[in-house]
């Protein structure tokens, strides 16, 4: 099986963003934004882009995170949108392994959805940012209590630094639906918030960075990036995401 190799390198800074995703500018006591940050520690998001980020509110659009996660052992009879595509051999997937256990969650099913909130020996949180072509797994806690996650629909680019040593030490990877070696793009990444605090993390350096909760950063998960045929043949018990209607999502948290 190929382990996801982990690269220093970034391309240049791109701006943009997607259906769902908000642009820059404050949203002044608007619902859903986050409590102010911990006395000093919301200079990481004046470093960044925008620097406006702990202003604006929650806004996911047509963003629904993935709740109630549900698997099988293919995609064989599963009715689902067009946009999810065939699950194929070649068919980029996130792998996670809990004693016997495997599961597989196919990143072009999780890019539509950008946060799941499995349950895999111990609250699982599986992200995607297709901007970045970035994935984080960690677990999904806040303060040291279980908690859900979902994207909040808005976009913040970290500090190429700041990503770069995320990248060295493992936080996160590169991967497209068709590559699984695809280098990250330090881009406008994906800003999750969490249901128990509403804290703004940034999945690129799995951390908070506005709301109560800032300056915490998430206990990463070991994962591997691989093709479902790889995956399957190196864990033929294991099971695979299943998209939407039989995975269920919420509009908001």
């Amino acid at each position: 099986m190929r382990r996801r190799a982990y690269l220093a390198s970034a391309a240049a800074a791109l701006a943009g963003c997607t259906t769902g995703y908000r642009g820059e500018g404050p949203d002044d006591a608007a619902p859903g934004t986050p409590a102010p940050s911990p006395e000093g520690e919301a200079d990481i998001v004046s470093t960044g882009l925008p620097v406006t980020l702990c202003e604006e509110a929650i806004s996911p659009g047509g963003l629904r995170p993935i709740v109630g996660p549900a698997f099988g052992q293919d995609w064989s009879g599963v009715d689902a949108e067009d946009r999810y595509g065939e699950l194929t051999d070649a068919t980029t997937v996130i792998g996670l392994t809990a004693g016997d256990r495997a599961r597989a969650y196919p990143i072009s099913l999780v890019r539509f959805h950008e946060a799941v909130n499995d349950e895999l020996d111990g609250p699982t949180l599986v992200t995607y940012c297709s901007i970045c072509r970035s994935g984080m797994v960690a677990e999904r806690r806040v303060d040291g209590e279980a908690t859900r996650f979902a994207a909040s629909g808005l976009l913040w680019r970290p500090p190429g630094e700041h990503t770069a040593a995320r990248i060295d030490d493992d936080t996160v990877f590169g991967a497209t639906d068709e590559n699984p070696d695809a280098l990250i793009r330090n881009s406008g990444n994906l800003v999750l918030y969490d249901e128990a605090t509403e804290s703004y993390w940034s999945q690129l350096l799995a951390k908070a960075v506005c709301g109560p909760r800032t300056g915490e950063r998430l206990t990463i998960l070991p994962s591997t990036v691989t093709t479902w045929g790889e995956w399957r043949r190196d864990h033929p018990g294991g099971e695979v995401l299943l998209p939407p209607p039989a995975s269920e999502t919420v509009a908001r948290l």
